[in-house]
């Protein structure tokens, strides 16, 4: 193997590693050469001969255009090494990317070097962990001011440590998990426990209704109960985000009868930088008193626990853009990876069908040359939407990569699945797109591969394999749907 084909098998190593691209840019600015994650090197050739610094504008904007020619300057006048670290860019859907970019001066060919790598999921969850950082110091110092002014004078020592303990426990409870239900579990399970609270409820804000609704409960509840904002005592604290204390429930106006036993209700907001997350709500008997060290005590964990759900609902973002195509808002290769593998497994073992269909956008190179990136790019977005409005809610549905769409079909035969892609194809041949007019065949089209576990074939990667080799057939005639050949009729 020559030296040549040694770097170029080292360089396809790293960018399928790492989210990268590997770029050599001349004297002037031409790309030369480059290498992509999951891009294949026909896929990438539109980029060769092009000015680096123009595609940057259209794809980055001129702000981080200009910045990265700065750099591409400094280290072609100097022939030093140059890099930006944690460059910042916002994408069309709203969502922050990172990159680290490092110039390097080749004096054997006169040109730069330029790797770019993606580390916004490493720039996510450093910046979670310093939000989370500084959050957990502010609630510790409350935690300290509370504990110091608890009136030890209301109840023996012995009971005033009972329940500093039970605090702690509490805020040890909620730091296991970072998914949302088992937190809230969790810290229900904490309080019935350590407290003898036996009708608790955290109400979480839906901020498309502007209700409260009941995530997780212990005692009596409505499992559908849903309280609109300033209404009921839960929904005033949520409004005026304070705790509210309620001697006696009976003869306020204001309660919502779900318990014939209670006596007194506390609400307390769940409030992370001035935002209302949700309410704890604890209704007790007659029988016991609520005292000012307990609403001392709810209040600190209060605010412990909407750390913790703010600190789930923000990780459970992070990992949904780590299976998220950030143009189409469809699911992404990474992810269409594993999801396959995990219903490949589960179609073999409980013996049940299991279609692919891929998609490919007709003569899509045609129309990027002929309307540009932006707008090709506006293209790819509407037909995504078409394809998920199209497809059932059981189906899965990703983006391959480029201008390829495959949409993953459990529990559904080959004949099935052909029936959902025609539907996709006319749906996509009916709707209006930009300048499709343009396109060889006066619109914009779509070809389909259609295959099917087990009719043709037995492992996930021959199942893609038998989809793009229909692929390729219906690729043949365009606007068309076609069924891999060696598909058995079942």
């Amino acid at each position: 193997m020559t030296d040549n084909l040694i770097y170029k098998s080292m360089l396809n190593l790293v960018t399928a590693a790492i989210p990268s691209a590997v770029l050599a840019i001349d004297t002037s600015g031409i790309v030369l050469q480059a290498h992509m994650s999951r891009h294949s090197p026909q896929k990438l050739r539109y980029l060769l001969g092009k000015n680096f610094f123009k595609i940057l504008s259209i794809v980055l904007g001129e702000a981080i255009a200009n910045t990265m020619l700065a750099a591409y300057l400094q280290t072609l006048n100097t022939g030093k090494p140059a890099e930006l670290l944690k460059l910042k860019h916002t994408n069309i859907r709203g969502l922050c990317e990172y990159f680290n970019i490092h110039f390097s001066y080749d004096h054997s060919s006169n040109c730069i070097i330029v790797l770019i790598h993606n580390v916004t999921e490493t720039a996510l969850i450093e910046e979670e962990f310093t939000c989370m950082a500084e959050q957990y110091e502010t609630v510790n110092r409350e935690l300290c001011v509370s504990m110091s002014k608890l009136d030890f004078h209301l109840m023996d020592i012995d009971q005033a440590h009972k329940k500093i303990a039970a605090l702690f426990r509490i805020t040890s409870i909620v730091q296991k998990t970072v998914n949302e239900q088992e937190v809230l579990e969790e810290v229900l399970d904490g309080i019935t426990r350590e407290f003898g609270y036996h009708d608790v409820a955290i109400l979480l804000l839906d901020g498309s209704t502007n209700e409260l609704k009941l995530r997780a409960s212990r005692g009596n509840a409505n499992s559908t109960l849903r309280i609109p904002m300033g209404q009921g005592i839960t929904g005033y604290a949520a409004l005026h985000r304070e705790l509210v204390h309620v001697d006696d429930v009976g003869v306020d106006s204001r309660y919502i009868g779900v318990n014939s036993n209670a006596s007194q209700e506390v609400a307390v907001p769940l409030i992370v930088n001035e935002q209302v997350l949700g309410v704890l709500n604890i209704e007790v008997s007659r029988e016991r008193m609520i005292q000012p060290y307990d609403l001392d005590l709810l209040r600190s964990i209060s605010s412990q626990i909407a750390i913790t759900i703010a600190h789930a609902k923000h990780v459970a973002n992070v990992e949904q853009q780590a299976i998220t195509d950030a143009m189409t808002g469809l699911y992404n290769y990474r992810y269409f990876r594993t999801l396959l593998r995990q219903e490949m497994k589960r179609a073999a073992r409980y013996i049940r069908p299991l279609a692919l269909f891929m998609i490919d956008i007709d003569f899509f190179k045609h129309y990027n040359d002929h309307n540009g990136h932006v707008m090709g790019d506006k293209v790819l977005s509407m037909v995504a939407a078409l394809i998920k409005r199209v497809c059932r809610d059981t189906d899965h549905v990703f983006r391959y990569g480029g201008e390829e769409f495959v949409v993953l079909l459990p529990e559904t035969t080959v004949n099935e699945a052909h029936a959902i892609a025609e539907r996709v194809r006319e749906n996509i041949y009916a709707a209006s797109f930009p300048n499709s007019q343009s396109q060889p065949q006066g619109l914009l089209t779509v070809s389909i591969g259609i295959a099917g576990f087990p009719a043709s074939a037995k492992a996930d990667l021959e199942l893609v394999d038998c989809a793009d080799n229909a692929l390729y057939m219906a690729k043949k005639t365009r606007n068309a749907t076609c069924i891999y050949p060696g598909t058995k009729a079942l």
